[in-house]
This record gives C-alpha cells, structure tokens and sequence, in this order.
C-alpha cells in the first residue's frame, strides 16, 4: 500500500500598515526620467539548441522530476537511509504547517521575534505621565523646527534622551548627529574666509602688476621720445643740435651712446610682475580647492544623514524618522525631501496610525472578552512599531491574558506538531475557558479525521491478517502508528494481532538466528516483526538497535557514494564504501558496490591495496611510496593523508631510536 502525503500550503498575508501622527505628509520630489538608451541594433540572440536535442533534454528532465515526486511523496523510504532523513524533516514542516493552519495563525512570527513579543508581554508598563512627557517634548521638537529654529530644537531633543525607558537613548545620538552637522558647517565657513582672504591676496597681487606696468610703459615712452631727439651727421656717429648767432647747427655728442633701453633697464621690473600673476594664479588654484573640499563635506553630511535616517526607518523608530528629517530640511535648508526619505516619512505616518487603530482594537475587544481577536490586534500592532507609546504604555493586567492564550496556543501546536492528538482534544476544552472567541472547529475536525483513519487501518490490518496478508497487516499497523502514536487502540490491537498469530516465539527464534548469522539486513527489513517481541527484553533491543545502525550506515554510504560517483568521483565513491566495509564487512551490498567502483577506479584501488600488502610485511619506505601514489590520485582520500601520517611518524621514531 502506498502512503500519499498531502501538502498543505498556509500562506499568510498581512498588511502592516501605521504611522506616528505628526505634521503633514512629506511630498517626494519626482525621480527624473531616465536617460533614452543609445540608438544601435540590438544584440543577436544566441543560436537555439536543435530541437531533438531540446525535447530529449526536457523529457530526461520531466521523467526525472516524475520519478522524485513519486519516490517522495508516493513511497515510503528505507529506514536509515537520506531519504528517509528528508522525508522525516518534509513531515515535520508539513505538521507544522498543518498546525498553524489548524489554530487559525494567521499572524505568524519568526523565532526572534516571538521571544521580543514574548519579552514585551513581561514587561511593566511604562508610567502614563512619562510617556505625556515624552510625547508633549517630541511634538515641541516638531514645532520649532516648523518655526525655524533647528538650535533650540536641538537643545529639547537632548533633553529628550533622559526618558531612556521610552526613548532608548536615540534623541542623544540624532542630537550628535545634528552636532557633527553644524561642525561640518563650520568648516566650510573656515573655508570660506580662508578664500575671502586668499581674494583680497589677488586683488592686491592685480593692482601691484597694474603699477608696475604702468611705470614700465611710460619709462618706454621716455626712451622712445630720447630717441627721437638723436639724428646722424658727416661729422661723427652722434650729433645733436645747438644754436649760436641766428641759426642751429649740429654737433657731436657721444654722450648719446650712454642712453640705455628701458626694455633692457626695466627688466627686474618685468619679472616682478610675472611673479605677481604666478601668486595670482596660485591663490586662485586655492580657492577652487577650498570650494570643492567644501562642497564635499556638505554633500557628504547630506549623504551620511539620509543614511541615518534610513536606519532609523529599518528599526522601526517611526517618531525619529520624523524628528531627523525635518532636521535634514533646516539643517541643509531644503523645501522637500529626498524621494527615499519622502517615503520613509509618509510609512512613518502611516505606521502612527495604523498602530494607535490597532491597540484601540485591542482593547475593545480585550473588554469584549475576545481574547483570541485581541491577541491577533497586539500582535500585528508589535510587528509593525514595537516601540510606539500606545504599546509601552499597555497596563500588566491586560497584556497576562495574551500571555495565556499564547502559551495554551503554542501547547496546542506541540501536540500537533507531537501527533498527540488525544491531549490536543483535551487542550482545546481549556482553550475555550481561556478564550471564548477561538474557534476550534478545525481542530475538531483535525482529532476526528485522525482517529477515523487510525479505526480503518487497524479495520485493513484485521482484514489481512484474517486474509493470511501478514506484510499487508503489518503495513496497515506501521500507518496507524505514524497518523497517532498514541492511540490507545493500537497497542491493544497490536498485541491481539501478535497473541492470535504466536509470532513472538517465531519472532524471537528469527532474531536470535539472523543475530549468529550476523544477518543485519535480515534483521533490517524485519524489524517491525521484532520490536513488540522485544519491548522487554533489553538485550535483544540493543543487538537489534546495533544491527539497524550498521545498515543505516552502510545505506547513508552507499547512498553517498552513488552521488559522489554521479558526479564523476569514483575514487571518493570507492574509499567511502572501503571504510563503510570495516564497519560491515559481511554485508552484500556494499561488496557488491565496492566491486564495482574497484573496477572504474582501478589505479587508486591498486596503489592503496600495494600500501597495505607493503604495510603488513612492515616495508614502511614502500608502502609510503604507493600511500603517497594513491594520494596523487586522490588528493582527498582519507585513507591515504590517515597511513602516510601514521607511516610517516613510525618512520621518524625509528630514526630517532
């Protein structure tokens, strides 16, 4: 008979939706278009597989995927193999799941945030004066940064941090990090005087040039006017004109050829003036330096607090979020937010409101002993803002009968999870008395189902054994005992079915023989018949507890080895049946396979198998050699590194001796 397992899919789908109330929602500056993509041909689409082969590689992949869903879900595997191993942890996930679809869970929680709700249900409430305070300095906060005046904000923020059971000690580092902020400002003011006074440097650098260059083009126009004055003669090289009597005549001169250019007077002058611009220039270098540097602070701040607030968003400190981005628009003297932060502020809003809706729903239902609806309420408001004044502020009282409910529901999932179903039918009569409102029709119908197929397995077994189907009626006992280990119908059944056939004595004679044998195979496949033969005997139990662990050994190796040999590692395939053998040395199957996979890695086989001859007659040097031969093979081979560090340890004390 084959046993088909259900798969049973619970999905949850929960809106967390809320906000702190504050001021109006931010509006996200519009993302800008995206740039149109360059024109060009597109690529051309690799060449396609020909179809013979696509279609034999699709049904090679669907006949694979039939043949595992069927080996999962329609077979039942051997003991001790992997197989088996996942199906046992597929069956665990499948109760589970079946257990929260049961109890009507549709709230779900991961481990660490069940032991953070657990934690808050614990914990006393926060005094309702501290959180009015609380809330009057945070909306004070708010205020002045409407009205322009982020320092005296600031100072309240600080003042904030002293209610660390509400607070946790956040205002103190949105403080510092407003703080570190208006240091980065001030550098930037530092730079900008630097640059002011690196201006005026210029200024005065342009005008000294200017002069300058004024006093060399009018010692120019003195040189170019002296020259205009000398003219030539027959007489000499040099003449100027005199006068004597009435008329003008023209002499010699050669103090004329004293006369020095002022190019050439003038040229000290000149490099002075370079070097003025040279300083000019430098200072001008400076100052664009300055301004970069400063705008990279600036734009650096913005990007670092953005940040923050990003991680505020993520840890759920919605009322921050609203605090630190209206510190980012005075601050940086922006109109809108980034379109990220935009969107954090307005969830923060949401989440404000979504959370102070939810613990209202709480309690009404809470006064309406609703318990199981209210529980649902509390839950969903702590996921989505665990640190919201409407939560700390929730009295002890209210939050034990949530604590109640919640641990009689995690009750009830063990013994589903356990396949108790006797004590699950007890459990939910107490349900009732702690919440009225849960309802347990599906856990009902859940113990019903579970005990009408227990009644028709036992109903099978009975049927086969009157029909001489012992395999049959021993399957139909193994289902019962797997859908309800504790029904109290099996057991009696069970021992009725073995007392009418006297299969103890038989069951007992078959052990004993297949434990001389050393037949665990034997004893593998016939354990079911054993195990009520020997429910008293100890002895037995452990021998065939012994034999069970051999074969699942040796199935766990084989099963191995058959993947490692699937992807083309024979020699490790080989060695881990070699070492599966030592353990079970009789056993068939493994020889069988170790034969095999002797003849596909036959290089690695022959050098271990020359080490351990060479091993045996004590030629540590030789069987070295091969050791290290078969390690060249498979560098990986534990058997191999195992011997040559033994081997080579024996060597060293002899030398040594």
């Amino acid at each position: 008979m084959q046993i088909r397992v259900a798969s049973i899919s619970v999905i949850v789908s929960v809106g967390l939706l809320g906000g702190w109330s504050t001021p109006a929602r931010a509006q996200a500056q519009p993302a800008p278009k995206p740039a149109p993509a360059p024109a060009g041909n597109p690529p051309a689409p690799a060449p396609a597989p020909p179809q013979n082969v696509q279609q034999s590689s699709q049904q090679s992949m669907d006949s694979a995927v039939s043949t595992s869903f069927d080996y999962l879900f329609n077979r039942t595997p051997a003991q001790g193999s992997a197989a088996k191993e996942i199906f046992t942890a597929n069956k665990a996930a499948q109760d589970k799941a079946i257990a929260q679809d049961v109890l009507g869970i549709g709230f779900t929680m991961n481990g660490d945030q069940r032991l953070r709700f657990e934690k808050f249900l614990a914990m006393t409430e926060v005094a309702p004066n501290r959180l009015q305070e609380y809330a009057d300095g945070s909306d004070r906060v708010l205020v002045l940064l409407k009205e322009r005046k982020p320092f005296d904000a600031w100072k309240e923020l600080s003042a904030l941090s002293e209610y660390r059971d509400v607070d946790g000690g956040l205002s103190w580092e949105l403080a510092n990090r407003v703080e570190s902020i208006w240091n980065a400002d001030r550098t930037t003011v530092t730079l900008q005087r630097d640059n002011a006074q690196l201006r005026k440097e210029i200024d005065r650098a342009n005008r000294t040039a200017d002069m300058m260059a004024e006093d060399l083009r009018r010692a120019d126009i003195d040189y170019q006017r002296q020259l205009r004055n000398i003219k030539p003669n027959n007489a000499g090289n040099n003449a100027r004109p005199t006068t004597s009597g009435t008329g003008a005549s023209w002499v010699n001169d050669n103090s004329a050829l004293n006369v020095t250019p002022a190019s050439m007077g003038n040229l000290q002058g000149r490099m002075q003036i370079t070097e003025e611009y040279m300083a000019s220039l430098q200072a001008k270098a400076k100052i664009m330096k300055n301004e970069l540097k400063g705008e990279k602070l600036w734009d650096q701040a913005k990007e670092d607090f953005a940040k923050y607030i990003t991680a505020l968003y993520k840890i759920g400190r919605y009322r921050h979020v609203l605090i630190a981005a209206d510190f980012y628009r005075r601050i940086f003297d922006e109109g809108d937010y980034p379109v990220a932060t935009a969107e954090q502020v307005n969830r923060s809003l949401e989440v404000a409101q979504s959370v102070a809706v939810a613990v209202d729903v709480f309690n009404n239902k809470l006064a309406d002993e609703e318990i199981a609806s209210a529980t649902y309420q509390l839950q969903k408001a702590f996921m989505t803002s665990e640190f919201h004044p409407a939560l700390l502020g929730l009295g002890r009282e209210k939050k034990r009968k949530v604590e109640a409910f919640n641990r009689s529901l995690g009750r009830m999932q063990n013994l589903i999870e356990a396949r108790d179903f006797g004590g699950l039918e007890l459990q939910l009569g107490e349900m009732k008395k702690i919440a009225p409102d849960f309802d347990e029709t599906k856990g009902l119908a859940l113990v019903n189902a579970i005990k009408l197929r227990c009644q028709l397995s036992l109903g099978k077994a009975r049927i086969a054994v009157q029909q001489g189907d012992l395999p049959a009626a021993m399957q139909e006992f193994q289902v019962a005992a797997e859908t309800w280990p504790g029904n109290p119908d099996l057991k009696d059944k069970a021992l009725s079915f073995f007392d009418s056939q006297d299969l103890k004595t038989q069951a007992l004679a078959e052990l004993d023989r297949l434990v001389i044998e050393g037949n665990y195979r034997g004893l593998f496949e016939r354990q079911l018949a054993f195990a009520p033969a020997i429910k008293d005997d100890q002895q037995r139990q452990d021998q065939l507890r012994t034999a069970l662990e051999k074969v699942r050994d040796a199935e766990m190796a084989i099963e191995k080895a058959n993947v490692m040999r699937a992807r083309g590692d024979v020699y490790g395939a080989w060695e881990t049946i070699e070492l599966a053998v030592k353990n079970f040395p009789a056993d068939v199957k493994l020889n069988t396979l170790r034969g095999e996979l002797a003849g596909e890695a036959a290089e690695f086989v022959s050098a271990i198998n020359k080490a351990k001859n060479a091993s045996a007659r004590e030629d540590w040097g030789y069987s070295l050699t091969w050791y290290a031969i078969a390690q060249r093979y498979y560098p990986a081979s534990q058997v191999a590194n195992d011997e040559i560090a033994k081997i080579s340890k024996k060597i060293l004390e002899k030398s040594a001796l």
